[in-house]
């Protein structure tokens, strides 16, 4: 009895191995995953406001080389009676299609909002590097990264 329960176990792990174990990394940032998104999120730096805190989820489709996204910007000022030191001012939501860009050696994620938002213009679109399986840094459209020192870019990964 001990076998078999055994045994369908194994099978089970298998199943489960091949059903996940395409290349399914759109720019290296879905890992292996066969359900939910792939979350990012970082406090980047704002003119007007502490930060803006970015929560970037993406759905990967199919062939990996785009997807959709959805994005909440949430403004966050400097609160000293918050245990935190900040709270949440004004947050803003959008959502559309992204594409895996290569430049170089080089792969870069370029999210475009979805026409049915009004105020939607090539000027919006977002611009990521992907640096690891785990960070992406916000780019211009020319991909490049700002290099003003005390400035940070980056997305961590958690999910």
């Amino acid at each position: 009895m001990k076998k078999i329960v055994l045994m369908a176990g194994a099978a089970l792990a298998m199943m489960s191995m091949v059903a996940c174990s395409g290349d399914n990394k759109c720019g290296s940032t879905c890992d292996n995953k066969c359900d939910g998104d792939v979350v990012f999120t970082g406090v980047l730096p704002a003119a007007d406001a502490e930060g803006v805190r970015y929560t970037l989820a993406l759905d990967c489709d199919d062939d990996c080389t785009k997807g959709d996204y959805k994005l909440v910007e949430t403004y966050i000022k400097a609160d000293t009676v918050s245990a935190l030191g900040y709270k949440d001012a004004a947050s803003f939501a959008s959502e559309g299609d992204f594409t895996v860009v290569k430049n170089g050696d080089k792969t870069y994620l370029k999210l475009v909002k979805d026409a049915k938002d009004s105020s939607a213009q090539a000027a919006d679109n977002l611009y990521f590097v992907v640096d690891s399986d785990s960070t992406i840094t916000m780019t211009n459209a020319q991909f490049e990264v700002s290099e003003t020192p005390g400035m940070n870019y980056t997305l961590q990964k958690v999910k």
